[in-house]
């Protein structure tokens, strides 16, 4: 998911739990007579405008088009998360006319990752191939063993596995993001 998208779910969810509490809230207050007595066993929705709902036959015709309008916002939501920044696939040809060469972004990710569960220390690797601009770029997830020596290992991601990556795309200045994180404990496995 792209960082605008989460933006947008940010929003949107602080929005609607915003909306939610304070709608709960005062159905909670009418409804426990904190708002009068009298309000508490009224309906919820008064005579007058049930009356007016009932004599005004456009007014099911724009409740059903509001309804139709927040079925399509929650469609297009749907489709952002749905979305994502990776790539299928890596155009390494600069000149259409000397013909094409395309390289399948799993092929690429799962050497890399052969490469880098390889060395000592590691654990296990992700890596994966996005475009969130106009580039592409490697993000590579390393999870590391306890007795790892995290300068060894990133010395050689840096050094080995990143020339490698920059190579085989014949991109000198493709951007590669690492994460080294510890890798998660199992239980009964505590520090001695």
């Amino acid at each position: 998911m792209s960082a605008r998208v989460d933006r947008g779910n940010r929003a949107v969810l602080t929005l609607m739990g915003l909306v939610l509490t304070a709608g709960a809230t005062a159905g909670l207050l009418l409804g426990a007579g904190v708002l009068g007595a009298a309000r508490s066993g009224a309906p919820i929705v008064p005579e007058r405008v049930r009356a007016f709902a009932a004599s005004q036959p456009w007014l099911w015709w724009a409740v059903a088009a509001a309804g139709l309008l927040l079925a399509l916002l929650a469609l297009r939501w749907l489709l952002a998360q749905l979305s994502v920044d990776r790539v299928g696939r890596i155009e390494l040809t600069r000149n259409a006319r000397d013909g094409m060469t395309t390289l399948h972004s799993g092929a690429l990710t799962d050497a890399v990752q052969q490469e880098v569960e390889g060395i000592r220390g590691v654990e296990s690797a992700s890596a994966a191939v996005v475009r969130p601009g106009a580039e592409h770029r490697l993000v590579l997830t390393v999870d590391l063993a306890d007795y790892a020596d995290v300068e060894h290992v990133r010395s050689r991601l840096e050094g080995e596995t990143v020339a490698h990556v920059r190579q085989a795309v014949d991109d000198p200045g493709l951007p590669v993001d690492i994460e080294l994180r510890p890798a998660a404990r199992t239980p009964g496995r505590g520090l001695r």
